[in-house]
């Protein structure tokens, strides 16, 4: 488990320098390969609100199809309180692409309401919440 604390760190501490996303594609790989990326599922999330417009040179849909991997509607719900960014708007999307009416027991119509008028959204981002 020592692995996967490590890991948590450098995901809550990482920056990316000058545009360079391989650090945290090599930090994403790493916490998949030791079989417990659910751990650090809410430092996966804290990186896109870190980043709320930004899709991280593609780095960041790989994060978002490994947490579409996992358990993930709270901690996708409790993301966009916080902060919503670009990825998980999509990610709430996707989900109501799927014929899926309710996020984390919430329904998505009246949450997608909500964040229009979210003092955290991006301006950037209230043309995904279709």
């Amino acid at each position: 488990m020592v692995q996967v604390e490590e890991i948590i760190t450098e995901l809550d501490s990482f920056h990316y320098n000058d545009g360079d996303w391989l650090p945290l594609d090599r930090l994403i790989i790493k916490l998949w390969n030791t079989g417990k990326p659910e751990v650090a599922i809410q430092s996966l999330f804290k990186i896109f609100e870190k980043y709320p417009t930004e899709d991280g040179a593609g780095v960041f849909w790989t994060i978002l199809h490994g947490i579409e991997s996992l358990n993930y509607e709270k901690e996708l719900y409790d993301s966009l309180i916080r902060k919503p960014s670009y990825m998980v708007v999509i990610m709430l999307n996707r989900i109501e692409n799927s014929n899926s009416k309710t996020i984390a027991g919430k329904s998505i119509a009246k949450f997608k309401e909500l964040l229009r008028n979210h003092s955290k959204i991006n301006s950037e981002l209230l043309d995904y919440l279709n």
